[in-house]
């Protein structure tokens, strides 16, 4: 019980690491850039940008079921 426990506490530690970092790739070149420039037509674009690279940190673990073909087959009982 206690070694699930301490794993538990390890991923969430994990996730909470990953996450403080992706907002800092996120919200430290947003925030200098609405510093520097005090327009709002340069920070939203870096806001996108800054969004995609911290979004690219985790790997996305989808797993899509696909027929073999890519569609249904009719089987002619109309």
């Amino acid at each position: 019980m206690v070694r699930l426990a301490q794993f538990k506490l390890l991923v969430l530690v994990e996730m909470m690491t990953k996450s403080l970092l992706q907002a800092v790739i996120v919200l430290v070149p947003t925030y200098i850039t609405a510093y520097l420039t005090d327009k709002m037509i340069y920070v939203i674009p870096m806001l996108a940008a800054a969004s995609f690279v911290a979004a690219s940190l985790s790997p996305s673990n989808l797993n899509r079921r696909v027929e073999e073909d890519g569609y249904k087959k009719d089987d002619g009982s109309n």
